[in-house]
């Protein structure tokens, strides 16, 4: 079987072989043990490290999870991608994030078009890598059945201009005087919902490079979508790639320039 994919994850097995996951577009997540792939002079070469685009042949027994890999063609290494701490670690945490949510053995075929999209704009520099992978996971979450609602409010249908109370049940939000009393969810700011519904767009992409949000509205977008993502789909997505992201942010944040250090 020769499948369209991209790595997600490459983990050491023995001294000689690897366990890769794979998001196939024709079989969405799909494991192959890759014998022979370790060592200087591995039979697989570069083509499984991760964030890459390959076509891959696997022997496949239906009744294994894991099946074993037989070849890999490279065919885009978004190599640019590594040139930026920022931009690759949050790719890493997009392909966590897809690693743990896609089904198996089911085609894949929007979501697989999503994850290209996000590498490029993210190799190509065009976008703030924070804004990319919230983009992403607002259209993830779309394509999974469980899309996000900010523009109006669920009840009354009025703008939200001043923000209200997201209802992760429902996915939603409502203004201050729809709220029931004994209903649950918690405030979200004007700036946020105006965010996630720009980002909710089809050209969310293209639009992330225009995009400055205050920090208070990308907290409260990645808590947001956190908690609606995690009460869906009754997943546990701390993903180790997005904090090693957000900690790179606040040295980032803490760190006195060199013009600051001059100006003293």
């Amino acid at each position: 079987m020769t499948l369209d994919a991209a790595v997600l994850r490459s983990q050491l097995w023995s001294e000689s072989s690897r366990i890769v996951t794979f998001l196939a577009r024709e079989r969405g997540v799909v494991k192959a043990m890759a014998r022979g792939a370790r060592g200087p002079k591995g039979r697989f070469g570069a083509s499984l490290e991760p964030l890459q685009r390959v076509r891959i042949t696997l022997s496949v027994r239906p009744t294994r999870e894991l099946q074993t890999l037989t070849q890999a063609d490279l065919l885009h290494p978004f190599a640019r991608l590594r040139e930026d701490l920022f931009r690759v670690t949050y790719a890493q945490a997009l392909a966590e994030l897809l690693a743990r949510l896609v089904p198996a053995e089911q085609p894949a075929e929007e979501i697989f078009d999503l994850l290209l999209a996000a590498l490029t704009t993210l190799e190509e520099g065009s976008g703030d890598p924070q804004i990319v992978f919230l983009a992403a996971q607002l259209h993830l979450a779309a394509v999974l059945g469980y899309a996000v609602h900010t523009r109006v409010c669920l009840e009354c249908g009025s703008p939200l201009p001043d923000g209200g109370v997201f209802l992760t049940a429902r996915g939603g939000m409502l203004c201050t005087g729809c709220r029931p009393s004994r209903e649950g969810g918690y405030p979200v700011g004007g700036e946020t919902a105006a965010l996630l519904d720009r980002l909710g767009e089809a050209d969310a992409f293209a639009a992330a490079g225009a995009l400055n949000p205050s920090r208070r509205a990308r907290q409260e977008s990645t808590r947001v979508l956190r908690r609606h993502m995690e009460y869906h789909t009754e997943t546990d997505l701390t993903l180790h790639s997005l904090r090693l992201a957000e900690s790179l942010e606040r040295y980032e944040t803490d760190t006195p320039s060199k013009e600051d250090e001059e100006s003293r």
